[in-house]
């Protein structure tokens, strides 16, 4: 007797079906990359399939055509910003955002092309559907790629209610849970609590939500289809006491509870799917009609496709359909019943779907947290606890506020003891670990190849396993073509972020920007082919230099740092020990070469000097172009580098402090003699007071504020460029 033969065939039953639509869906995706007439070739042959009669799965062949139309590209409508300064914005509330902790509250208007987004400083009582009026100053873009940020006054805002309808309800009664849940449950334990039940209209204290994703706990934080299961077998539309064949009216009741739900949680799409997925399971139990899972899963797929079908190639919806068929791979919990059985259980389904999911994290978030392994079964019973207890709290609280208050006493310790532990589990080590690379996409293919034959061949948990397995060895695997050595300057407002890529190593200089700090650190990321930061150098103590190397620590190991003397008892070095990276500080008059190739310099200026003139000075090559980095030097600073012999001629220079104005400049440019100028600089800087100095020297002149990211690519000869193929340097005059 083979007491692993319903499992098996459970895991056939899924496992054919879906191999099936993935081997027509994962090509086209890949496709997409290399153009869209070409998925849309291989969207065309999926659907000549479907008349292939005496194929079993011919209609998989359906799959690729979805993904192509989510990767159409949508029209977009130029937009003309009006100058910056006061302006009158008017328009319909679409979505509020409110993040308590800091005080600050978005809403989105609509009305315009595209739809306005308005940040205030404070709380502002509006719901989707009401119109609204303020007054707000319109900022400059920091970068090309940017839009321009809006700050509005709550004593500007005239606001008209809208009209009655069934989502501003749902709104209204969103907004009085959350106001309940915010009085009595006090600091970022309440807006932990508000976006747990109610969804990503609050969110969280930012290092909370931060901790939760380096453990990969991210899904018991969002409000997904598990809270909406939590939430059913609270009512008992499943459990072992009432389950899907309970009372006509009882199930009425109990779903039309579940549409409530996923209505104030803003309609979260995975809260829809799931919800959807239980009426049709009702529905069918009803009326005797068999539901398998492969049924729940592509019913609402094919919603979604005609719904919002740019979804099925985002990470909500692909996550929580790989963790759903992981938990259905694990099988239904065996031995004798108890808390043992429990526990193991939970601990095989949350390996699967961990297993499951990982390919996709690695490829959206270039990372894994397996801590997730033991921490979901650990804490979902307290997130449960934490959802009916919060659920429960808002509620009492509008019926009945002395039990309400009554409540919110052992939901503040249950919520303490949860954050406790999530910030306990952020210090583990591995959490997360980062992908080594990031593939390139023939390689990506091949391992989607392997993955299909796998399960082909072994329809069954093995097979799953090792088509998992498949996708993930890329993301561990540096395969990459040698490419020409790269210096990228990153379009980050004021602030500088410089990433070199060579042969054999990375090498980051600064990553920071006063407007938009992570907006450096993922430019960083996204430019790593090899996620390994072999060297960084930190030119100085100011933060729009600085204040991305934190999100960058979270995501990619740093073997090596170079930092001034100055910021020897700095939490920026702190933080950089903490994570195992080896610090070295110069004292002025001191330099270091850390790499072949690579001189770092501290100008010899008095120790009363700014940190600006503290500025560590870095030389390399890219190719056959020499460049020099000159951080925020000043008069100062500049002075003592070219005494000091630190500005040698070179090819590219990187003016300093941001292109602006310094009387050394000339005596600067006269010695460097460079060929090109860069600049890293905000949109309303125009061209830097140095880079007109620049150009009046003959040299050419790239600012990350007008002209983006700005790439110099070691060929023969190197070019320069912000997009395209680029031009080549100009030739150095005589």
């Amino acid at each position: 007797m083979d007491l692993e033969s319903p499992a098996r065939a459970t895991a056939g039953a899924i496992a054919l079906p879906l191999v099936a639509g993935a081997a027509f869906a994962l090509p086209a995706a890949l496709l997409l990359q290399l153009g869209l007439p070409a998925a849309a070739a291989w969207a065309a042959f999926g659907l000549l399939v479907t008349h292939w009669r005496r194929q079993r799965w011919r209609l998989a062949g359906l799959c690729a055509l979805p993904v192509v139309l989510a990767g159409v590209p949508q029209r977009q409508t130029p937009v003309v910003w009006p100058r910056p300064g006061p302006v009158r914005v008017a328009g319909t509330v679409a979505e509020v955002v409110r993040a308590p902790t800091q005080a600050v509250t978005w809403i989105t208007l609509q009305g315009g092309a595209p739809p306005v987004r308005l940040q205030f400083e404070a709380d502002v009582e509006v719901l989707p559907g009401d119109r609204l009026h303020a007054v707000a100053r319109l900022g400059s873009p920091v970068a090309p790629d940017l839009a321009p940020t809006l700050h509005a006054a709550v004593a500007t805002v005239v606001v008209q209610p809208g009209p009655w309808s069934l989502p501003r309800a749902a709104a209204a009664l969103r907004r009085l849970l959350e106001r309940q849940l915010l009085q009595r449950i006090p600091d970022e334990r309440g807006a932990l609590l508000a976006s747990l039940l109610l969804g990503r209209g609050t969110r969280c204290d930012a290092a909370l939500a931060q901790a939760h994703r380096a453990t990969g706990l991210s899904h018991l934080l969002a409000v997904s289809g598990a809270h909406a299961a939590m939430l059913a077998l609270l009512l008992g539309l499943v459990g072992r006491g009432q389950r899907l064949a309970a009372g006509p009216r009882r199930t009425l009741v109990v779903l039309a509870l579940l549409f409530a739900y996923a209505a104030i949680t803003g309609n979260e799409p995975p809260v829809v799917r799931a919800v959807a997925t239980f009426a049709l399971a009702a529905l069918a139990t009803h009326t005797g009609r068999p539901f398998p899972l492969r049924t729940g899963l592509l019913a609402p797929a094919v919603a979604t496709c005609l719904w919002q079908p740019e979804a099925l190639l985002g990470p909500s919806f692909l996550l929580s359909y790989a963790a759903v068929i992981g938990l259905a791979l694990a099988g239904p919990p065996r031995g004798e019943p108890g808390l043992r059985r429990w526990f193991v259980a939970s601990c095989r389904g949350s390996c699967w779907a961990t297993l499951l999911t990982a390919p996709l994290t690695l490829w959206f978030f270039g990372q894994l947290a397996p801590w997730t392994v033991l921490l979901t079964p650990l804490l979902s019973p307290l997130v449960a606890l934490l959802l009916f207890g919060s659920l429960a709290c808002a509620v009492l609280g509008l019926c009945a506020p002395a039990l309400g208050a009554l409540l919110a006493l052992p939901l503040q310790a249950a919520t303490s003891l949860y954050v406790q532990i999530v910030v306990l589990a952020d210090a583990l080590p591995g959490t997360p670990v980062a992908a080594w690379a990031a593939p390139a996409a023939w390689l990506l293919g091949l391992a989607a190849g392997l993955a299909v034959v796998a399960v082909l061949c072994w329809p069954d948990r093995r097979g799953a396993a090792l088509g998992s397995s498949a996708l993930i060895a890329p993301h561990f695997l540096p395969l990459h073509a040698p490419a020409a050595p790269s210096l990228s300057l990153f379009a980050v407002g004021h602030g500088q972020a410089c990433l070199y890529r060579g042969a054999d190593h990375n090498l980051v200089v600064d990553c920071g920007s006063l407007q938009v700090p992570r907006h450096a650190a993922r430019s960083v990321l996204l430019a790593l082919a090899r996620r390994h930061v072999d060297l960084l150098v930190v030119s100085h103590a100011d933060q729009d230099h600085h204040n991305g190397i934190g999100e960058l620590l979270r995501a990619v190991p740093i073997d090596r740092a170079v930092l001034p003397a100055r910021l020897a008892d700095s939490d920026l070095r702190a933080v950089l020990r903490a994570h195992g990276t080896s610090v070295q500080l110069l004292h002025p008059g001191e330099h270091s070469e850390p790499l072949p190739g690579v001189v770092i310099a501290a100008p010899a200026v008095p120790p009363l000097a700014g940190d600006n003139d503290h500025s560590l000075w870095t030389r390399l090559t890219v190719g056959t172009a020499a460049v020099l980095l000159t951080g925020d030097a000043e008069a100062l600073g500049t002075a003592a580098a070219l005494a000091q012999g630190l500005a040698a001629p070179a090819d590219v220079l990187l003016l300093p402090h941001h292109g602006r104005p310094n009387p050394t400049a000339a005596l600067l440019l006269a010695r460097v003699r460079p060929r090109v100028c860069l600049a890293s600089a905000a949109a309303d800087d125009g061209e830097t007071a140095l880079g007109r100095v620049a150009r009046a020297f003959g040299a050419d002149l790239w600012v990350t504020g007008r002209h983006g990211t700005v790439e110099l690519v070691g060929g023969d000869p190197p070019r320069v460029r912000p997009a395209g193929d680029g031009r080549p340097l100009p030739p150095r005059g005589p």
